[in-house]
């Protein structure tokens, strides 16, 4: 082998130890709620921060829900992930179907979408009830009971 041969593999090496540490940190995330992994469900990821500054993250809206009702006065805010746009927005601005035909994380389900006209739409393909987030948290706070 020569100099160039030994840095090209160096380079791989350095690479791959990289990757793969950056890709199993990701990967260990676990929802602070119901410990399902979070990398699997980036396309209903729930963040949620408390007044404290700490953020917890979670697999879905309706682990979301339930956190808000476990903080009560120290959840600050929240952010959930649009189903179609894969990417966060206010929880308190956005829309949700709830119990449609399509479960994303866990049943019975809140599938998060920051557009109303969005929310309509895919209820009208699968079913389900288009709530606020208020609505929502009234729902969950009846189901948790």
């Amino acid at each position: 082998m020569n100099y160039r041969t030994d840095y090209s593999l160096l380079l791989v090496f350095v690479g791959l130890f990289f990757l793969t540490s950056s890709l199993s940190a990701w990967a260990g995330e676990r929802c602070i709620v119901c410990g399902m992994d979070v990398s699997k469900y980036p396309h209903t990821r729930s963040v949620v921060e408390t007044t404290d500054n700490k953020k917890y993250a979670t697999c879905g809206v309706q682990c979301g829900l339930t956190l808000h009702l476990r903080f009560k006065g120290k959840w600050k805010s929240a952010t959930a992930t649009d189903l179609l746009r894969n990417t966060p927005f206010d929880v308190e601005k956005g829309f949700y179907v709830y119990k449609s035909s399509v479960i994303t994380d866990m049943a019975p389900g809140f599938i998060a979408f920051r557009r109303r006209s969005n929310a309509e739409k895919f209820a009208k393909g699968f079913g389900g009830q288009v709530v606020t987030y208020e609505e929502a948290l009234e729902i969950w706070k009846k189901q948790m009971k």
